[in-house]
Formats: C-alpha cells, structure tokens, sequence
C-alpha cells in the first residue's frame, strides 16, 4: 500500500471516530426531550447515516485492499467483511440493520419516525464503536 492510500485510511478512520465521538454527545438525551426538538432529531439522524455511511466506506476499501473484493452495498459490505473475518458474523449480522438506517433518508423512501432514530443510538452506536477499534487495529497494519 501506497503511503497516500495510508493516509486515505487513516484519514476516513479518523472521521468515522469523530462521527462516533458527536453521536455519542447526543445518546444522553431521554425520549421527551429528543421528541420536542426536531433540530436534534435531524442532527441524529444525520449522524447515524454519516457514521454507518463512513463505517462503510472504510470497510470496503479494506476489503478491495486485503481481499480484492468489492461489495456493491452497504448490507454486503458488513456481511462480506464478517464472511472474511475482517470482524465478527454477529457484529456484521447486527451491522446489517444500520444500512437500513442509512438508505432510508437518503433514499426519503418514507417519514422517518424520530422514536426509531432514538431508539437506534444504543443498538447501533456500540455496534459502531466496536467496528472503528477493529478498523483501527485493520488500518494500523
């Protein structure tokens, strides 16, 4: 590897770590607050899909790097880098249901309901926080 493609991982390591970090800031906030304030419920959201969207991204580049595969969605890419031991089958079995929370408002296929985007910051943040410090081990090497 290039040290530029280093550098590129590195790079998307440390953004997902800091995607993780603001929506760790915000998992504080109980149900009745979250629901009255529609700017933090955006904010949530969004970073949810920019967290699962990074996750992603850096996981598909370590498996092009270190098996030459390509998967060609954001479900595939968690399955695949569990099929390879990139991480754990039950990590990337709970990190299927993240792509969902990431197409659906990109893709604005329906309302999303604030009470599901709460109740997904603690199923889905451990979920993130454990593949950034696989990833990190990954990127080191």
């Amino acid at each position: 590897m290039t040290p530029l493609d280093q550098a590129g991982l590195e790079r998307k390591l440390k953004h997902l770590q800091e995607l993780l970090a603001l929506l760790r800031a915000e998992s504080s906030v109980s149900l009745a607050p979250f629901l009255e304030d529609r700017r933090q419920q955006l904010l949530v959201e969004r970073l949810l899909h920019l967290s699962v969207e990074a996750a992603s991204d850096l996981l598909e580049h370590v498996l092009v790097r270190d098996y030459n595969r390509c998967p060609q969605t954001y479900a595939e890419t968690f399955l695949e880098a569990g099929a390879t031991g990139v991480i754990s089958l039950a990590l990337a079995e709970r990190l299927v249901p993240a792509a969902g929370l990431r197409n659906r408002p990109v893709h604005n296929d329906e309302a999303i309901d604030p009470r599901r985007v709460h109740s997904a910051i603690p199923v889905a943040l451990p979920d993130l926080q454990e593949l950034s410090a696989v990833l990190a081990a990954r990127v080191a090497m």
